[in-house]
């Protein structure tokens, strides 16, 4: 017996059911924002997949991880989930250390599609892998402190100018030429008032 949700929508039900799903879950992470334990419970996973990406990302560029916590507390009018302290911060890691996070972007987009290759019934299963990949989407935000951290180095600003360059490239870039013959003028266009259907 299947207790699975079905969800039509031309063959695209269960992408969309992913997409809504986790959308909605996102949605509500952010509503209970203002509740400092039920954000830090509900956000605990992608708290602790965030401060793991900074210390292996900092393990790994000899950032020399010193400290590592997901336990929450108040700090001024907001609230820290989580923090990993580094001894060893430098212009050559730290723009990587403090952008460790959105390594968890391509991870949630893989957990997504390994689920949807698997073609599963929308349920409780389901809904739980959902909510991982609400929760890696939720983590994968760099925080302001993790920007001021990546800001320091001289490469945060380098790569920043080489994104904007190449993005001002392709806006500016001109559209593919028109092949001959590929353009079909609409009757309404050309003034041409015949009817589309005969009765």
């Amino acid at each position: 017996m299947s207790h699975g949700w079905v969800l039509e929508a031309g063959g695209r039900g269960l992408p969309l059911g992913y997409l809504a799903g986790t959308a909605a879950l996102l949605w509500g992470m952010n509503q209970v924002r203002r509740s400092f334990w039920l954000c830090a419970l509900l956000a605990l996973p992608g708290t602790l997949c965030h401060e793991a990406s900074h210390w292996v990302v900092g393990r790994l560029l000899n950032g020399q991880p010193a400290g590592f916590t997901v336990i929450p507390r108040r700090e001024g009018r907001g609230f820290v989930l989580g923090s990993v302290a580094l001894r060893n911060l430098r212009w050559y890691n730290a723009c990587f250390i403090g952008l460790a996070p959105l390594l968890l972007l391509p991870l949630a987009y893989g957990l997504f599609l390994w689920r949807l290759g698997g073609n599963p019934d929308l349920g409780w299963p389901e809904a739980a892998m959902m909510y991982l990949i609400a929760n890696l989407l939720f983590g994968a935000l760099p925080s302001w402190q993790d920007l001021r951290i990546a800001a320091r180095s001289p490469i945060s600003w380098l790569l920043l100018v080489g994104l904007l360059a190449w993005g001002w490239r392709q806006f500016r870039r001109p559209g593919p030429p028109a092949q001959a013959g590929s353009y079909l003028p609409s009757p309404v266009l050309t003034g041409s008032l015949a009817p589309l259907h005969s009765w």
